[in-house]
């Protein structure tokens, strides 16, 4: 018994050993290792957009869109090697958010809220995989439902 003891006890600190082992976690990819930074410019040399690319030369995470301005945020919208995947924020210039969806595979899906440029809930619509479902509401700015 305590033979067995022993052996258990040296299979669980190598075990853990070889766990802790920074150098023993290796991932086939690491985005993180293979992502860099892409910053579009207009014509006039305004920043148009940063895009975070991967290996590959497709935009990977959150893009980020400028109005002509090139400082106000426009959009941020996350994507997965050159798909839109994730959230999605659309911005007005006041920096109020319009829009808020989600994208899965390069389709709307899920609920998206669109609000007016002074903050109130203006909609809400659902989507599944591209395709906007019944059920939309709308809402006018003091926040009274308006239409089903």
């Amino acid at each position: 018994m305590r033979k067995l003891f022993h052996i258990l006890l040296i299979f669980l600190i190598s075990a853990g050993t070889i766990a802790c082992n920074p150098e023993s976690k290796k991932s086939n990819s690491n985005d993180a290792e293979h992502s860099s930074l892409v910053k579009k410019r207009r014509n006039d040399g305004t920043l148009s957009s940063i895009n975070p690319v991967d290996k590959d030369g497709y935009v990977h995470g959150v893009k980020t869109n400028f109005y002509d301005d090139g400082v106000t945020v426009h959009s941020k919208i996350s994507y997965e090697h050159g798909r839109k995947h994730g959230p999605a924020i659309w911005y007005f210039r006041s920096g109020n958010v319009y829009e808020h969806t989600n994208y899965y595979h390069n389709r709307k899906n899920g609920l998206t809220k669109r609000y007016y440029d002074t903050g109130e809930l203006m909609e809400e619509l659902t989507y599944d995989t591209g395709e906007e479902l019944p059920g939309t509401k709308k809402y006018n700015r003091e926040g009274d439902l308006i239409t089903k």
